[in-house]
């Protein structure tokens, strides 16, 4: 009787997860996340990660199981932050789980993500069907990131080297001075030191776009452009302050969540890019700082940085052109599906708070190709980011009967000597030719034709 009655509670008992083994030294090395801090699972998106789960009982027949991933605060198929997927199918949503070699008490599932989908952090759900019923039994979460390791991912980059600079170096080099003194300045990026993911991912969960509708925006984090754009409009707190020289991303986003997110103070350009550079690499997204000398912020947006003088020559106090010494911006790396193929690649964002680019101080992603081809109507701000490299220099008399006369105009001073870190050394690289012709060949070049 003792015997009958034991056999029958294990018959009817739910089958039940009592246990779950992330397999973190597997999954961390497959999918370079291994030099994260944070002790929950991290991976990459549209790449399989191994997980153990062990049982309360051998699995009967007429029982099966599936998986469900859940990522934001209103999960929805129809928005692509819910999937639900059963064992060696692949859903509509891309995901799908493979039962791998069972053994006593426990049993091995291979879980594959789609290349496009949502980063951030994920619930996953077991769900077991016996007959009519259905059990759910939450196991966790992990984090998904972009992944420029994978051939379908937006953000994939087919040099080793390249990845291995733009993604997980943690030290990097800006370029400041001015065009006759170029000066390196060392930066600590730390994109996988304590709290810094945590950081990054309650950055896009305080920004304008996810209090205006955090459905839709947890949704559209699977686009690159998207939330690279998101994170421009995040990085400034716009406070209009002098600098103080920071050297580093780590201690300023620690500090950032220490001060309950309240903004620090205070940033300039180059500290802008800094920590923007170790958000987006975070993240997954390939990024590098660009410096542009002689950079010309076109108020007005007319292609030129307009100075005035009166007839005797003292300077007017009209308009509100200027140009820097140096101005740094981030470039990232991806697809441009919305342009066309032709634009892909290096995207420039800038989180220095210069113009508000649809209600918000942000700009880019700007393809540097539509840059350098002066294609300034496409998205996002490329007109900008153009003048800044490529406006002319005008000198204006301004008589006292109000009439303008131009008396000079020089069309090389502006974008000299735009740099980047070289990939595996600290040396300068000369990237000026990414984003112009030489003076004149453009135009000869649109002549001939």
């Amino acid at each position: 009787m003792l015997a009958a009655s034991s056999w029958l509670f294990f018959c009817f008992t739910d089958l039940t997860p009592t246990h779950i083994s992330w397999q973190p030294s597997l999954n961390a090395g497959t999918h370079h996340t291994d030099r994260y801090a944070n002790t929950e699972l991290t991976v990459r998106r549209g790449q399989a990660f191994t997980i153990t789960l062990y049982f309360n009982r051998p699995q009967q027949a007429g029982e099966s199981l599936a998986f469900v991933t859940e990522i934001g605060p209103a999960p929805s198929e129809s928005h692509r932050t819910k999937a639900v997927f059963p064992l060696s199918q692949r859903g509509p949503s891309g995901w799908s789980a493979v039962q791998g070699p069972s053994e006593s008490g426990y049993t091995n599932f291979t879980i594959s993500s789609p290349a496009n989908a949502v980063i951030g952090r994920y619930n996953l759900i077991l769900q077991v069907t016996s007959g009519n019923k259905i059990f759910s039994r939450f196991l966790g979460q992990f984090v998904l990131l972009f992944n420029p390791w994978c051939p379908g991912d937006d953000v994939y980059m087919a040099n080793e080297n390249e990845r291995q600079e733009y993604v997980l170096n943690e030290n990097g080099i800006i370029f400041v001075g001015n065009a006759k003194y170029i000066e390196a300045r060392g930066w600590y990026y730390g994109q996988f030191q304590d709290h810094i993911l945590n950081i990054c991912l309650t950055m896009l969960d305080l920004s304008l776009y996810y209090r205006q509708d955090p459905a839709i925006d947890v949704s559209r984090r699977g686009d690159p452009k998207y939330v690279g754009r998101v994170i421009s409009s995040m990085i400034n707190g716009n406070d209009n302050d002098n600098g103080v020289l920071w050297d580093g991303s780590m201690v300023i986003l620690q500090k950032w969540r220490q001060d309950n997110y309240k903004p620090v103070q205070y940033g300039q350009c180059w500290v802008f890019a800094g920590v923007m550079c170790t958000v987006l690499r975070c993240l997954g997204i390939p990024t590098r700082l660009v410096s542009n000398f002689n950079s010309a912020h076109d108020v007005d947006r007319n292609l030129s940085i307009d100075k005035y003088y009166d007839s005797s020559g003292k300077s007017l106090n009209i308009g509100k052109d200027s140009t820097w010494d140096y101005h740094v911006w981030n470039e990232s790396w991806f697809v441009r599906p919305d342009l066309g193929t032709s634009y892909n690649g290096w995207q420039v964002l800038d989180a220095t708070p210069q113009e508000q680019s649809r209600g918000l101080f942000q700009c880019g992603p700007a393809s540097v190709i539509a840059i350098k081809e002066g294609d300034v109507d496409l998205d996002y701000d490329t007109l900008f980011v153009y003048t800044e490299v490529n406006a002319d220099c005008n000198r204006w008399i301004v008589y006292k009967d109000g009439s303008k006369k131009r008396v000079y105009c020089d069309t090389e001073i502006i974008g000299r000597f735009i740099s980047t870190k070289a990939v595996d050394s600290n040396s300068r690289v000369d990237i000026t030719y990414n984003y112009k012709y030489p003076e004149g060949k453009g135009i000869i070049t649109t002549i001939s034709y």
